[in-house]
């Protein structure tokens, strides 16, 4: 039986947790580590729906998540923008903006379940790439932080994909296979729905400091984020 989402997500704290030290390599590991479990949780529990032919949608249908903003801001920081796109995309969900009163709030659509995985690495990997920043920047000016934030969020974005592929592998391929229509379906479900639900803009280009997004990739890039053996 696939192990239930609060047992995951309790599991996920207490990596985390562990993993607050000042060495960002450790945390950055303990990340990773965090998605491969949300992951294979994800797997399992698709796999136990299918074994029961159990209708997963109407259990966990999808929503626009403005219960539960990730951030509101009067102006949202464009490099957290990217962080909760990556985020969102390696747990099945759309990271948008919309405004909520006279802020501007940084949002999820997807469902619960996977928006509340979302959550629980989100405000911690906000304050590693903050660290990273700091660490690698002493003395920059407030656009070259933004730029190496946003370089850091799209290079851990990256290895979180790695994480979410680990897992499907060691899953097996059989299993795999097993799900992934119910895989794709999932995926089409959120597609449609920010399509016909949130008729949601492109986004502008960044213009950014390139030596400083540069920077960023690469200490990002470098974090050993995969769960050690």
């Amino acid at each position: 039986m696939a192990r239930d989402l609060a047992s995951t997500l309790d599991r996920v704290r207490k990596l985390l947790a562990l993993a607050s030290s000042p060495n960002v390599f450790e945390a950055a590991a303990a990340a990773a580590q965090a998605q491969a479990l949300i992951e294979r949780h994800r797997l399992e529990a698709l796999l136990a729906a299918e074994a029961a032919e159990a209708a997963v949608e109407a259990v966990d249908p999808v929503t626009d998540g403005r219960e539960a903003p990730l951030e509101a801001a009067r102006k949202l920081r464009r490099w957290k923008s990217a962080l909760a796109a990556g985020l969102a995309a390696a747990n099945g969900c759309v990271a948008y903006t919309a405004a909520l009163g006279r802020e501007q709030a940084l949002l999820i659509a997807g469902r619960a379940e996977d928006r509340a995985a979302v959550i629980e690495l989100w405000s911690w990997l906000v304050r590693r790439i903050e660290w990273l920043s700091a660490t690698h920047g002493g003395g920059q000016p407030r656009e070259w932080h933004e730029a190496f934030r946003i370089g850091a969020a799209e290079a851990v974005s990256e290895r979180l994909r790695e994480a979410v592929a680990g897992a499907q592998v060691a899953i097996g391929a059989a299993s795999l296979a097993r799900i992934e229509p119910t895989r794709a379906a999932r995926a089409a479900a959120v597609e449609g729905f920010v399509r016909d639900r949130l008729n949601l803009k492109p986004g502008r280009g960044l213009r950014v400091d390139a030596e400083a997004l540069a920077a960023g990739r690469a200490a990002g890039a470098t974090l050993p984020l995969r769960p050690r053996s």
